[in-house]
């Protein structure tokens, strides 16, 4: 039997399975457009038959020169990688400055990160060899 005066436990929505795979279908797809496209002249099903053939126990000819083979790996796939986790640090300090103030619109600017990061990157430019 139910209390009066308690009100139920309300949990908020969460994102449904579709927004979910929504998003990892637009990661998946941003991904492999930064490693796809670009000058080298990589052909789409090159670029996708070289990264299959860098997992283990797998051979396969992927057709891509010596030099479009680097351009992939050396270049495009760290610069896709590196934007990714960048972009997943960012979204944790958001999330926590959210969490810790408990303001859904809490921001850099609350606490003056953001003029410090500008002073650090002014600095760096000043001081800088070069």
């Amino acid at each position: 039997m139910r209390k009066t005066g308690v009100p139920p436990l309300v949990r908020p929505a969460g994102p449904g399975w579709v927004a979910i795979a929504l998003g990892l279908a637009a990661i998946t797809a941003a991904a492999m457009a930064g490693i796809m496209i670009g000058p080298a002249g990589i052909p789409p099903a090159g670029a996708l038959l070289a990264l299959v053939d860098s997992l283990p126990s797998l051979e396969l000819d992927h057709g891509l020169s010596e030099i479009q083979h680097r351009v992939l790996f050396e270049i495009r796939l760290p610069r896709v990688v590196l934007g990714g986790l960048v972009g997943a640090v960012l979204a944790l300090a958001g999330g926590a400055y959210q969490g810790v103030f408990r303001n859904p619109l809490a921001d850099p600017y609350l606490l003056g990160v953001a003029a410090g990061a500008g002073l650090g990157a002014t600095a760096a430019f000043v001081f800088a060899d070069g």
